[in-house]
């Protein structure tokens, strides 16, 4: 695949993945988990600052190993294919497809609540139509151009910063002219259980998620080395600020009580102070999800193509099309988050996802620590102190483990796929396939896909399918 990713590039797809559907739904699970105006602000920050640090760890592996797949292909180094095919698993059938379904739902739900006034909430079979034409849409378009899906994260970043600064203007005019009284006595009734507290940082690390995302991409980044770091924290620093005025001019114009009970907390903020425009902000917000949504396609298509490549998925998901793009990777992704679209509960997926990606970055912290006794001599063109890791992986553990007395089916979740991911590892990887039928059925699956979309092998290994 070519390298024809920039730094402005990096950066706008950045804020597109990051800055999808979290803002305009978490803040009533921030603030319901943390019981406090204060706190929950106090949480949106640390969020983002523990995201940050996040960041310069995946940098300083991604510049030392430059393949794309990004974590998996950090812990494939350091621990080796049984350990990276639990991470591959948890990281797609747990973390990425339920955030691409979330973004998927979130945009339908949007779309149509203009058309369903007051509390009412749309139907939810049009609203998974919705949901699946564009991820279908998204899914042809990212395997016609890397560059036109790079186009239209470009396009989607105006709607987004459109309606972000719209209520972070109508909030603090409404401050200036007439004080909220959701500020008074602002720490008032803060929760002080710490699975509590660490429930409130899943809600607002989700909100975050997706800045890992650009690593999984580096092959077709320029000067990957020092653009990851430029463009992390150009992204992530961005998204706190405005994260953090957004929530304050949510206080602003609506009462703890009115935020926690909405289902969509930016439909009723507009309902409560843009008068007849209040049917633009879920259209804006509808866009801004196609931004994230179509942001996590590009980049985690590539994770299931590198796992394809390295021989833990099926071969065939490691095709490349003519126009130099993961074709069946990218349908794959596209396939598995259509199945996701049965989801009821938005707010238990987001717990879910939290979890599984604070113990896949258990997993990618302690890999750069193991790499740095293991590996020493290897070139390392950034480097984060070795204080502020072992700090990171402290808070990581703790999100991993307190959060277990206040949402244990979402612990037993994760638990229980990465058992079943190590019965499938024995089961199906833990030896050759050699039977001839499975050799036959490969030829005849590539050849079908050969034709149909025009992909050619991306090694040497995968043309003996032909022969």
């Amino acid at each position: 695949m070519r390298r024809e990713l920039n730094l402005a590039d990096s950066i706008i797809v950045l804020i597109g993945i990051i800055s999808g559907s979290g803002i305009f739904i978490s803040a009533n699970g921030v603030l319901q988990y943390s019981g406090s105006v204060g706190l929950s602000l106090l949480v949106w920050v640390l969020s983002g600052f523990i995201s940050l640090i996040g960041g310069f760890v995946y940098t300083e592996l991604a510049a030392m190993i430059p393949s794309s797949g990004g974590a998996y292909s950090y812990v494939l180094t350091a621990y080796g294919r049984v350990a990276a095919f639990v991470f591959l698993w948890m990281s797609l059938f747990l973390e990425e497809v339920n955030m691409m379904a979330i973004d998927a739902l979130t945009f339908g739900t949007y779309v149509l609540q203009p058309f369903f006034p007051d509390s009412q909430t749309p139907p939810e079979i049009p609203v998974r139509l919705l949901a699946a034409v564009m991820i279908l849409f998204l899914m042809w378009l990212n395997i016609r151009s890397v560059k036109g899906s790079v186009v239209l994260q470009n396009v989607l970043v105006f709607p987004k910063f459109i309606i972000l600064g719209a209520i972070i203007i109508v909030g603090f005019y409404r401050l200036a002219t007439s004080p909220s009284s959701s500020f008074n006595d602002a720490f008032a009734n803060t929760s002080t259980n710490p699975a509590t507290i660490a429930t409130a940082f899943y809600q607002g690390l989700y909100t975050y998620n997706g800045w890992d995302n650009i690593t999984c991409i580096v092959e077709e980044l320029k000067r990957p080395a020092k653009v990851l770091v430029v463009a992390i924290t150009t992204a992530l620093v961005l998204l706190i600020a405005l994260y953090l005025l957004v929530n304050v001019a949510y206080f602003a114009v609506l009462e703890p009580n009115e935020i926690l009970f909405s289902p969509a907390v930016a439909v009723t903020y507009g309902r409560a102070s843009f008068g007849v425009m209040a049917w633009s902000v879920p259209v804006f917000v509808a866009l801004s999800t196609v931004g994230s949504l179509n942001g996590k396609t590009l980049t985690q298509s590539r994770v299931v193509f590198v796992g394809a490549r390295h021989g833990q998925l099926p071969a065939s998901l490691a095709l490349v099309g003519n126009r130099c793009t993961p074709v069946t990777a990218i349908i794959f992704m596209a396939l598995m988050a259509l199945l996701y679209l049965v989801t009821v509960d938005i707010f238990s997926l987001i717990n879910v996802v939290s979890f599984s990606s604070a113990v896949c970055q258990v997993g990618v912290v302690s890999a750069l620590l193991h790499l740095r006794r293991k590996q020493p001599t290897w070139e390392r063109p950034f480097k984060i102190w070795t204080v502020v890791a072992v700090g990171y992986l402290g808070v990581l553990v703790a999100l991993v483990i307190l959060p277990a007395l206040v949402e244990p089916v979402t612990v037993g979740i994760t638990v229980a796929l990465i058992f079943f991911a190590l019965v499938v590892y024995w089961l199906l990887l833990n030896r050759p396939i050699t039977a001839p039928a499975y050799h036959r059925g490969s030829r005849r699956f590539y050849r079908f896909l050969q034709i149909l979309l025009e992909v050619r092998p991306e090694s040497d290994d995968l043309r003996l399918l032909t022969d």
